[in-house]
């Protein structure tokens, strides 16, 4: 039977997730089928200043969706 597992983190902490997903995939002893990503965009910081470079307005670390695709 076919599955799908969700696996969400931020860019910043990419190491982490990709060791949570590693290590689910030892415990869960399924074949892997498929994995897919998606970056959500970066977020806009409302309080930086006015005519700050776009660098200067990016706020916090953008969400990271993992979708795995998986056989049991």
């Amino acid at each position: 039977m076919q599955r799908v597992k969700l696996f969400k983190g931020l860019e910043c902490e990419v190491e982490r997730l990709e060791q949570q997903i590693n290590e689910w995939a030892e415990s869960e002893g399924g074949k892997i089928l498929q994995v897919n990503s998606s970056i959500a965009s970066q977020s806009y910081n409302p309080t930086a200043k006015s005519g700050s470079s776009l660098q200067g307005n990016i706020g916090v670390s953008s969400d990271i969706l993992i979708t795995v695709l998986y056989e049991k």
